[in-house]
């Protein structure tokens, strides 16, 4: 294989700064890359990213957070773009703590905070190259795994890898590149199908919270519950699953009646529960979400201790 040739991968830059885009251009074209497309307009990066073919994406995002983070989530969930799976470095002039975390909950690979010298730039590039993070889906979340191996927020969802043109590009990896746009649709493919089970599994571990003996007596966040199932039918609808979809339409209509206090019984949350496996199963041609039976209820039992634990220290204050 060829020694690494940054020259060779297309790159799309983003800012709408163009003293910054200079630098930003500059430092790039210093580490080795020279095919370098700028442009300073979202509706210009949404078609840098639609109509071009680059690898690696670099985008600054300190005045235009709200639109770019917007970008990644839909490039993450194939709503945008060719490769949801492309390289996506984003910059920004902001220490803010919560404008970080967003940045990095979008599902952005890196984030860089300016101002940063070349050698550090490069340094974050190559780590992008030979030791990209793997993947992870979830029913908000696409992106990088960045769970901590001990880390409470630890959860079940099992990590993928995902194709990386830019490493395979920058490397010469012709095998690679070959199959490039097999790759990524065998992978979306993956990512689609995990996130609707997550979807389905967030409707079904709300209502599992309900039934039982230790019933949740916790606020239900209806809104959510339908929002999630409005997102399970929207996908099913992109995939042409017709019959899936007839069923996350009932989910919906079942989750507004509850909603609206016609009907909170068990078995009102037992059949809402229900019909997310049913809509699940459609998409999966038979296939229950029984696998996850484990997952879903660690995930039940783990908030229910969450709510317990903070009814008890809402008693201790009050008291």
């Amino acid at each position: 294989m060829a020694d690494t040739d940054y020259a060779r991968a297309p790159v799309l830059l983003f800012d709408p700064v163009h003293a910054n885009q200079r630098t930003t251009r500059y430092a790039l074209h210093e580490i080795g890359f020279r095919q370098i497309e700028c442009v300073s307009s979202l509706p210009d990066l949404k078609t840098g990213l639609t109509e071009g073919n680059p690898v690696l994406a670099v985008m600054e995002s300190s005045a235009t957070d709200a639109d770019i983070f917007k970008i990644v989530r839909s490039m993450r969930r194939s709503e945008l773009g060719n490769n949801p799976f492309m390289v996506i470095l984003l910059t920004t002039w902001s220490r803010d703590t919560v404008h970080i975390r967003r940045a990095i909950e979008c599902g952005a690979d890196d984030v860089i905070v300016r101002p940063f010298s070349t050698m550090f730039a490069e340094e974050r590039v190559r780590t992008l190259i030979k030791a990209r993070k793997e993947f992870i889906v979830t029913s908000d979340y696409i992106g990088p795994d960045r769970r901590k191996g001990n880390s409470a927020r630890q959860s079940d969802a099992q990590a993928l890898e995902v194709p990386n043109l830019l490493q395979a590009t920058v490397e010469g990896d012709t095998a690679a590149l070959a199959r490039g746009s097999h790759w990524i649709k065998e992978a979306k493919s993956t990512v689609i199908a995990e996130r609707l089970r997550r979807l389905a599994m967030r409707i079904v571990v709300t209502a599992e919270l309900q039934l039982g003996d230790n019933a949740s007596n916790a606020r239900i966040d209806y809104e959510d519950m339908l929002r999630t199932a409005r997102e399970l039918k929207a996908q099913l609808l992109k995939l042409s699953r017709a019959e899936a979809a007839e069923v996350a339409e009932a989910l919906i209509e079942q989750i507004s009646t509850m909603q609206s206090g016609n009907d909170t019984s068990s078995a009102s949350f037992k059949l809402t529960k229900e019909l997310a496996m049913g809509a699940y199963a459609a998409f999966a041609n038979g296939e229950s979400l029984e696998r996850s039976r484990d997952e879903i209820d660690r995930t039940v039992a783990n908030l229910r201790k969450r709510i317990q634990a903070r009814a008890q220290a809402a008693a201790g204050n009050a008291a």
